[in-house]
């Protein structure tokens, strides 16, 4: 009897923690793949070999059970599982864009910059499809790099997140514009890579070093030393002035005397008495204040206010009238350019064949007389008229700028793989502060992807997140896939530390040679890095591809200070950015 009563005892316990086991089982499968071939076969078993269960269609999503190799079991019903080829699928709860993506109501940004421009992909070479007005606001969608898509006007597009202010829930920090500069108070100050005591330590620094404080967040704040960021705790930094938005200029050009008017439009602005942050202060003019500029440099005015007092101030916080080009703004239904390069040529017609009748400098104005064709008249004063492209300046006034289509053109509709190298239990290369390169290539490989996507381009990854995919793997991504095109991400490390740069791998001269120039090309151009040149590499992903491919070393972890350099955000902006044109100039 006490043996029968324990039996049940026993039954009703297992029963009762089955109950809550369950449940759980069934919260851990958060993690789901979408089918992306039209029809996928289902496996009794992890390898082709298997009986086929079932058959599933593109676009469904399954919970996934459990991973071997290079499958994945998927949850096909309450009472139902099978497996199917890890390469055929996308894992849904890591897809590229998801780490950032906030949904359209869930927060706005607002324009910081006349006549910042919208564009239809992350990046400078993108086509620009209107003008996001200073203080309007827009809709924030998702964010790639140090950029950020949003709803305006009707249209979906891309601005520079420096150039906006974030209101709302958007999940998002955008560094501040205005930087300062610091220097060090402690003997010894540790720099991290995340603003916290816990952060991974990424270098020191010793006693007045100079920095320059990109962004603060509580008691810490993100600095810059020589291309290199980190966070430091504010408490052990002095302040220096107000600093600026750009780096003193390393070298000098003439000055020009011009009549000008402006406006500052910074809260307070230190007037000096010369044009770099060196200068000492001679004195501040507020907001609003209205000022008269009398020289240039650099990009730095020379400026007489309260009367009789003069200084220099940084040029970008005037918001600049140019008196000797008679346009300055006085009614809202003109149409103006402004320059934004120096030496802008101003031209007879509206052509690059035309002859050049001026030279314009940045910041300058010219009221719109009309527009022909990619070009706009302008009114340059005295009676006298010119042309100048639309392509390269700013505009007020003009509801639908003048553009050229972007880059995008050349890659629209071609199919790319990219492989983002090594994951999983492959932590690949491992830095000298801890770097893991798996999950350098992961991030390179999305700011990548986010540029093509944009750009039209049928991208695919060959993993989205730190999961272990085998080299046969990977190439039958790219034969499946039918690519045009397979890059696969890498970042270099040798015993000896003072190695450094960039490397391009071709292994067929015929099939791969020409994409690995291109993209080479374009990688030194973006990330300043030491050219390695293209070299011949045997590797399998490259040896075993029936389609063009290249392996790129995106610089040394076994260097400390590249190391540091290429876990930077500019540097991984730069670095995409070049192979996104490295692939543009490819096809192109």
């Amino acid at each position: 009897m006490i043996r029968k009563g324990m039996t049940m005892y026993i039954c009703f316990t297992l029963l009762f923690i089955a109950s809550f086991v369950s449940p759980i089982k069934s919260t851990a499968e958060s993690e789901q793949v979408t089918i992306n071939v039209d029809l996928l076969n289902v496996r009794s078993g992890a390898a082709l070999t298997s009986s086929v269960l079932a058959k599933v269609k593109k676009g469904q999503t399954f919970d996934v059970v459990e991973k071997k190799n290079d499958w994945i079991k998927i949850k096909l019903s309450s009472n139902s599982t099978g497996w199917v080829a890890a390469w055929l699928v996308t894992q849904k709860a890591s897809s590229p864009s998801s780490s950032s993506s906030v949904s359209s109501g869930n927060g706005t940004v607002e324009s910081k910059a006349t006549g910042l421009r919208f564009r239809s992909g992350p990046g400078t070479s993108f086509g620009v499809i209107g003008v996001f007005e200073k203080g309007k606001i827009a809709t924030y969608l998702d964010k790639s790099g140090e950029w950020i898509k949003i709803s305006y006007s009707g249209k979906q597009g891309w601005v520079a997140a420096s150039y906006v202010k974030t209101n709302g829930n958007t999940n998002i920090t955008t560094p501040s514009k205005v930087k300062k500069t610091a220097s060090i108070t402690a003997t010894s100050l540790n720099v991290r890579k995340t603003p916290s005591t816990n952060g991974t330590r990424v270098g020191s620094l010793n006693k007045n070093a100079s920095v320059t404080v990109i962004q603060e967040q509580g008691n810490w704040a993100q600095i810059e030393v020589n291309g290199i960021k980190g966070w430091v705790h504010s408490d052990y930094l002095k302040f220096s002035s107000t600093g600026s938005s750009k780096d003193t200029p390393s070298t000098t050009s003439p000055s020009t005397t011009v009549k000008a008017s402006g406006t500052v439009t910074a809260a307070s602005l230190n007037v000096r008495n010369n044009g770099t942050l060196n200068g000492k202060v001679v004195g501040t003019v507020t907001k609003g204040m209205k000022v008269s500029i009398t020289e240039e440099k650099n990009d730095w005015y020379k400026i007489t206010y309260s009367s009789n007092k003069t200084g220099w101030v940084a040029g970008w916080y005037i918001s600049k009238t140019i008196d000797k080009t008679g346009s300055s703004p006085s009614t809202t239904d003109k149409k103006y350019v402004k320059i934004i390069y120096n030496g802008t040529n101003i031209r007879s017609g509206a052509s690059t064949s035309k002859s050049i009748v001026k030279r314009a400098s940045l910041g300058e104005s010219y009221e719109i007389i009309e527009t022909v064709g990619d070009w706009y008249k302008i009114n340059l004063g005295s009676n006298n008229t010119g042309y100048i492209a639309g392509w390269v300046v700013e505009t007020s006034g003009v509801s639908s700028p003048v553009t050229k289509p972007g880059s995008e053109q050349y890659v629209k509709n071609k199919t790319i793989v990219i492989d983002p190298g090594h994951g999983g239990q492959d932590s690949g290369a491992v830095g000298t502060r801890g770097t893991l390169e798996k999950n350098l290539t992961l991030t390179t490989a999305k700011l990548v992807y986010d540029k093509l996507k944009s750009a039209g381009a049928n991208v695919y990854l060959t993993r989205s997140n730190d999961t272990y995919i085998s080299l046969n793997s990977r190439v039958r991504t790219s034969h499946y896939r039918n690519a045009k095109a397979f890059i696969s991400l890498h970042y270099d490390s040798t015993t000896d530390r003072s190695a450094n740069g960039t490397t391009a791998y071709y292994y067929s001269s015929l099939k791969d040679a020409q994409l690995a120039s291109k993209m080479n090309s374009e990688l030194v151009k973006q990330s300043n890095l030491r050219n390695r040149g293209i070299k011949y590499g045997n590797f399998h992903v490259l040896r075993e591809n029936n389609v063009p491919a290249t392996l790129l070393e995106l610089g040394f972890l076994s260097n400390r200070t590249e190391e540091l350099t290429v876990n930077t955000s500019s540097y991984q902006e730069h670095v995409s950015q070049g192979i996104y044109n490295g692939l543009t100039q490819y096809f192109k």
